[in-house]
């Protein structure tokens, strides 16, 4: 796990999921230029995004978000810049 965002708007693991989803989108992927795979998995609380050069996985639980973001080399050093924009969105969102 790189990252936990504890909830501040959702009170349940559907609700957060439910708000994530409707943020993290195809079109908002889009706007970084970035060709993602976006799998939402409702019943296990997974959604990941896969593109070329990394996965993203988010896993919600009762009161928090786990996320996991795997680089490649070329992409690693902007891992910390991109966990804080992944913070900053669930933060706002969820």
């Amino acid at each position: 796990m790189d990252l936990s965002v504890s909830y501040k708007i959702a009170s349940t693991q559907q609700d957060a999921f439910a708000l994530a989803k409707a943020q993290i989108t195809p079109e908002y992927v889009d706007k970084f230029n970035v060709k993602a795979e976006i799998n939402y998995d409702e019943a296990s609380g997974i959604m990941e995004a896969t593109g070329k050069g990394f996965t993203l996985t988010l896993e919600f639980d009762d009161s928090k978000c786990d996320v996991n973001l795997k680089l490649s080399m070329l992409l690693r050093p902007l891992k910390k810049k991109i966990l804080e924009k992944i913070e900053k969105k669930l933060s706002k969102h969820v």
